[in-house]
C-alpha cells in the first residue's frame, strides 16, 4: 500500500514537471505576427517593408528584428533632435510584400536605366522592385520608403527618398548584438531624409563612422538644421 502511494505521489510529481515546462515554453514562444497591410499612409511619414524575393520564404526573425530597429531609431532620433521632434511611422510599421524576382536579380546589372550610371545594383533594384509592386501607390513627393531585402547586396543608399538594405543588415539585426546594424539603420535613414556622406570622417557621427558605434553615436548641428527644415520632422 505505501509502495503504490509512493509511485502514485512519484507520477503526479512528475506531471505537474510537465506541466509546468509546457507552462514555460507557451511563455516563451513569441506571439503569432499580425500585419496588417498599409493603405491609406500617413501623409509624411517613413513607410517600410520587407520584401521577400520568389526563391526565398517569408521570415518572422527578420519581420521581427527589422520592425524593433526602426522603431529604436525613431526614439533615437528623438532623443536627439530635442523637441520631441522625429520621424513619423505607419501603424503596421513594417508592412511585408511578396518580390517579383530572385534574390540574385537584386545585384545584378539589370539595364542601365536603373542605376542613372552608377553601380549600386541593390539600392536601385530594391527601389525599382518597390516601384512596380507599388504602382500609382508610389508616392517618394509624400512619402519616405525604407526597404528591407533577404538578398545578398552592399549596404548602399542613394540621398533623399529611399533607403534599401540586405541579408547582411537582416542577419545583423537578427543577432544576439544588432546595436551597430541599427546604427546602419539609422545611416540609411538619413540619407533618404536628405543627409550625405560628411566631407570629413568623424569618430561619432552617425553620417559618418559613429553609427558604429550606435546608440552612442549623434547628429552632429549641420544635420540637425537640414532635419529641423525637413517636413518628415515633427513633434510626435
Amino acid at each position: 500500500m505505501k509502495k503504490s502511494v509512493g509511485i502514485f505521489c512519484a507520477i503526479t510529481f512528475v506531471a505537474g514537471c510537465i506541466l509546468l515546462a509546457e507552462g514555460c515554453n507557451k511563455k516563451n514562444e513569441q506571439e503569432p505576427l499580425v500585419i496588417i497591410p498599409t493603405v491609406n499612409p500617413i501623409p509624411y511619414s517613413v513607410i517600410a517593408y520587407l520584401i521577400t524575393p520568389t526563391d526565398k520564404s517569408f521570415n518572422p526573425d527578420y519581420y521581427r528584428a527589422a520592425r524593433s530597429a526602426i522603431v529604436d531609431v525613431q526614439s533615437w532620433y528623438k532623443n536627439q533632435m530635442g523637441d520631441n521632434k522625429t520621424f513619423t511611422l505607419n501603424p503596421v510599421i513594417i508592412d511585408t510584400l511578396t518580390g517579383l524576382h530572385p534574390s540574385s536579380w537584386f545585384n545584378s546589372n539589370n539595364g542601365d536605366s536603373l542605376y542613372n550610371g552608377t553601380v549600386a545594383y541593390g539600392f536601385y533594384n530594391s527601389k525599382y522592385e518597390l516601384k512596380q509592386l507599388l504602382g500609382s501607390k508610389y508616392d517618394s513627393a509624400h512619402n519616405v520608403y525604407f526597404v528591407f531585402v533577404p538578398a545578398d547586396f552592399p549596404d548602399e543608399t542613394v540621398p533623399r527618398g529611399l533607403a534599401a538594405e540586405g541579408l547582411q543588415n537582416l542577419e545583423g539585426l537578427a543577432s544576439k548584438y544588432p546595436d551597430s546594424w541599427r546604427g546602419g539603420v539609422g545611416h540609411a535613414l538619413g540619407h533618404s531624409f536628405g543627409l550625405t556622406e560628411v566631407a570629413v570622417p568623424n569618430p561619432d557621427g552617425i553620417m559618418s563612422e559613429g553609427f558604429t558605434k550606435y546608440p552612442a553615436c549623434v547628429l552632429k548641428p549641420a544635420e540637425k538644421d537640414s532635419l529641423n527644415a525637413n517636413p518628415f520632422f515633427k513633434a510626435q
